[in-house]
């Protein structure tokens, strides 16, 4: 996969587009977003943990089915966080050369 204009900025580059983006209402908006979701992931991977933790002796059928999908669907929003966190700053970078 080729990397975006993004990703072969260096690290200086990179917190000045963020901090550029930031300014911006709509990045303001986005990054809030996007933080919310990650939250919600770890929110989600954590109850799951939970739910097949909380009963390791008695576990039962339900404990996996209800536990597994929510890890995945956790670790989704995670990684298309991140992913689409990276593909905005990207186009912003692109704009605003």
């Amino acid at each position: 996969m080729l990397k975006t204009k993004y990703e072969r900025m260096n690290k200086n580059e990179k917190k000045k587009v963020i901090e550029q983006y930031k300014k911006t209402a709509a990045g303001k908006e986005m990054m809030n977003r996007l933080i919310r979701l990650i939250f919600i992931g770890i929110a989600l991977i954590l109850y799951a943990t939970y739910i097949f933790v909380s009963d390791i002796n008695d576990l039962k059928w339900t404990h996996y089915v209800t536990s597994v999908p929510l890890i995945c669907v956790g670790i989704f929003f995670i990684f298309m966080s991140l992913r689409l966190r990276k593909k905005v700053l990207n186009q912003f970078a692109i704009k605003k050369k």
